[in-house]
């Protein structure tokens, strides 16, 4: 039968306030592949190269600076992300409450069929990193300390878009301050390795829907109302305009630290081998969390029985998820004096984020008539895979003071099918680049880099409960400038 949010009142007592468990569910973190940043250091910077940004890249090369070395710079990084939702599944007209499949006739929505209107974020993000390598000790060690931010992902879409169930707008950033050192054991080994303080800030918003909430159809169950709600309700009955409510993550900081470390190998002249370990992070954001209860439903109907909510709920909370482990093989070959090769092959342990957990706190979610303290814990899963990112470079120096380059790589996707949707807009990656560098003098060089990456545009058909199903399609620029001033 079905019913409007008033005429579902009179049959309504307290045990309906466990569905105020479910709404906790904040938007999931834009992540995956995505939240690599496109470039630390310059162009020309890698696990083979000799410069500052060695500090993330691989330690062991610092080993091998004949000076000590500032290297710094900003860049500009802009994309253009677009979804074009697929509704795939039968929905409920949204100002309709029927509980239980199958839907009546007259409530079926035709509006949610095929193909939604397209949606875009146009994220545009200012970044920089500086690089500071003192000068060796008795040639053989060598100290660096870096700031960068190798992780980052704002993203804002439509509020009202047909992707608002699954976010609406997220910045995520995370920024490491690492102390490095490098020693060369033999004029043709080093090892380094460096340990990291690591900031993290974020800022989250979605529609939560209580249609997928297991204590909302739960508290129907015990008033002998059957229902489908719940994690694995079907699309015909989430996605209400009364259940959809507004929910947002603020101001939310995370402290951590982690280590790398790194191995050169130079066996001639010409060639070079490194291996590296990058280990992970464990993100744990603390901020506030704020809910817009205001609808007749929650801060009217419900006082009766002896339940009201405040049109906006706030509190504290807390986001956490780990930043994954990385392992990177690189090689690097001198073929004359002026043309260079190099590349990496990096494994990245993403299937370590199989969820996030978010945990609340605040008095305006207690209800002691029925026992509901002041803080909760839910679980988002994820269930990522782990990814591979190979890259080619060719290095040319046409003169003594020249330097250019250009760049072609792949990343795997890290987000399967089932959990894909707005908050990680994944996929298979093609990546190029173009750079150059210029000796203005024996200790100054400036470098400038255009570096591109988008995926191949994704279709999803096989998304759990309809929530991610359409096409994706992602395109990054990053416009590059640094300063090199050795001493």
């Amino acid at each position: 039968m079905p019913f409007t949010s008033r005429s579902f009142i009179p049959r309504l007592h307290l045990p309906l306030a466990l569905a105020v468990l479910g709404f906790m569910s904040l938007p999931r973190a834009a992540m995956a592949s995505g939240l690599d940043a496109p470039m630390v250091g310059s162009g020309q910077s890698g696990p083979t190269t000799r410069d500052g940004a060695a500090i993330h890249w691989n330690p062991a090369n610092l080993a091998f600076m004949k000076k000590g070395e500032f290297f710094g710079g900003l860049m500009l990084v802009a994309g253009d992300i677009r979804y074009q939702r697929s509704y795939n599944g039968t929905y409920q007209s949204p100002d309709t409450l029927q509980f239980k499949t199958p839907l009546d006739a007259q409530n079926i929505d035709p509006t949610k069929a095929g193909p939604a209107n397209q949606v875009k974020a146009n994220p545009v993000a200012p970044l920089g990193n500086i690089f500071i390598v003192l000068p060796p000790i008795k040639n053989r060690l060598v100290f660096g300390l870096g700031l960068y931010v190798p992780y980052g992902a704002p993203l804002k879409f439509d509020r009202n878009g047909p992707q608002a169930y699954q976010l609406q707008q997220a910045f995520i950033v995370a920024s490491y301050i690492t102390a490095s050192a490098g020693v060369r054991l033999h004029d043709k080994v080093s090892l380094g390795a460096g340990v990291s303080y690591v900031l993290g800030f974020a800022e989250l918003a979605k529609l939560q829907d209580f249609g997928s909430v297991k204590e909302f159809g739960d508290g129907l169950k015990q008033l002998g109302q059957d229902n489908d709600f719940g994690p694995a309700a079907p699309t015909d009955v989430r996605e209400l305009s009364t259940l959809g409510r507004p929910i947002a993550l603020k101001k939310a900081f995370s402290h951590g630290v982690t280590f790398n470390v790194g191995v050169t190998v130079n066996p001639t002249e010409k060639l070079s081998l490194a291996l590296t370990y990058q280990h992970g992070a464990k993100m744990n954001y603390r901020g506030k969390f704020a809910i817009d209860m205001n609808d007749p439903f929650f801060t009217q109907d419900l006082a009766p029985q002896g339940l009201k909510f405040k049109p906006l709920v706030q509190g504290d909370a807390t986001l956490r998820f780990n930043l994954p482990k990385r392992i990177t093989l690189a090689a690097a070959y001198d073929i004359n004096l002026r043309w260079r090769v190099d590349g990496f092959i990096q494994y990245v342990r993403y299937s370590e984020v199989d969820a996030f957990t978010v945990t609340t706190k605040s008095p305006d979610l207690a209800q002691p008539k029925l026992g509901i303290g002041e803080s909760l814990t839910v679980t988002l899963p994820r269930n990522w895979k782990d990814t591979v990112w190979v890259e080619a470079s060719a290095r040319f120096r046409p003169t003594e003071r020249l330097l250019l380059s250009a760049t072609l790589g792949y990343q795997s996707s890290a987000s399967p099918d089932k959990t894909i949707d707005t908050a990680s807009p994944d996929g298979n990656r093609l990546i190029g680049g173009l750079g150059g560098g210029i000796n203005v003098s024996p200790r100054v060089a400036l470098y400038a880099d255009a570096r591109f990456q988008g995926i191949i545009p994704r279709k999803v058909t096989t998304s759990e409960y309809d929530l991610g199903n359409g096409t994706y399609k992602l395109f990054l620029a990053t416009i590059a400038g640094h300063l090199k001033v050795r001493f």
